[in-house]
């Protein structure tokens, strides 16, 4: 018994026939694909089912492969849009921006269910669908939604990239400062991170004018002092004792644990059973 048919325009190119492949590999033991070829300027994929009981599963599998191609179809034309107006980055962030573009798209849930109740709202009134001419009219808010995400992930790489710089210049700062002190504490108290030698005595915050001309990054919010203190003290071993502390810290307090971790990684001990961590 025929189920549905879709309607696809024919081009001679890799990714047609990838398109192709992946709209007749079927999982479902029940359904056929017959692929009709005698129009000129597209083919048709005709699918049957030898049970009516498996008309919605089968057409659900159906969904799923439209669903998969329009993603596709969008990452396309994000790329034509990202290629078109960012075309000075470098062949190595462009990769990596196309990359999180695609993981982006792919991963997006909304869009997912979105193309999936349009698609199942199509196929309730008509049993042929042409996938462009559906694509074209039916949903003519993708090209749109593609240079959002692409927005998006511009903005994201370039966060990450000011962050990763910002990292490098502190490094600097810290690799420049003779080791001054054996080991520090890093304490969660009374609401923020705190400093303390050795001997736990609580070591007073730097506040260094110079770094902070230097390193001030427009998008991370950090404890300043906390840093500024640790590049001047330089000392050998940092012991953090945040396990238990972590997940009720503020962003200022989270941002300033992480640019830690990446300035010190070679100096970090972490502490989970001592008496600070336990209070």
């Amino acid at each position: 018994m025929e189920l549905l048919s879709l309607e696809i325009d024919r081009k001679n190119n890799i990714s047609y026939y990838n398109i192709i492949n992946v709209l007749t590999n079927l999982q479902h033991k029940g359904m056929t694909a017959v692929i009709d070829t005698q129009n000129d300027s597209y083919d048709k994929i005709i699918y049957s089912i030898d049970k009516i009981d498996d008309r919605d599963e089968c057409t659900d599998e159906i969904s799923s492969k439209i669903n998969n191609i329009i993603k596709d179809y969008m990452i396309e034309e994000a790329y034509k849009y990202f290629e078109k107006s960012y075309f000075y980055f470098e062949d190595s962030e462009s990769a990596l921006i196309k990359q999180n573009i695609a993981e982006e798209i792919n991963n997006d849930i909304k869009t997912s269910l979105i193309f999936k109740s349009k698609i199942h709202e199509y196929l309730q009134d008509n049993n042929t669908i042409n996938i462009n001419g559906f694509v074209k009219f039916r949903l003519k808010f993708i090209k749109a939604y593609a240079q959002q995400i692409v927005e998006k992930c511009i903005d994201s790489y370039l966060i990450k990239k000011e962050y990763s710089n910002f990292i490098n210049i502190l490094k600097y700062f810290s690799e420049e400062d003779s080791e001054l002190k054996e080991s520090i504490n890093i304490i969660f108290k009374d609401g923020k991170l705190q400093i303390y030698d050795e001997s736990m005595k609580k070591i007073s915050l730097i506040s260094n004018v110079e770094f902070s001309q230097e390193l001030e990054p427009s998008e991370i919010i950090y404890d300043e002092s906390i840093i500024n203190s640790i590049i001047t003290i330089s000392p050998k071993k940092i012991i953090m004792h945040l396990t238990r502390n972590y997940e009720n810290m503020d962003e200022v307090s989270r941002n300033t644990v992480d640019i830690i971790n990446k300035l010190f990684i070679d100096r970090i001990k972490f502490c989970t059973d001592c008496n600070d961590c336990k209070k």
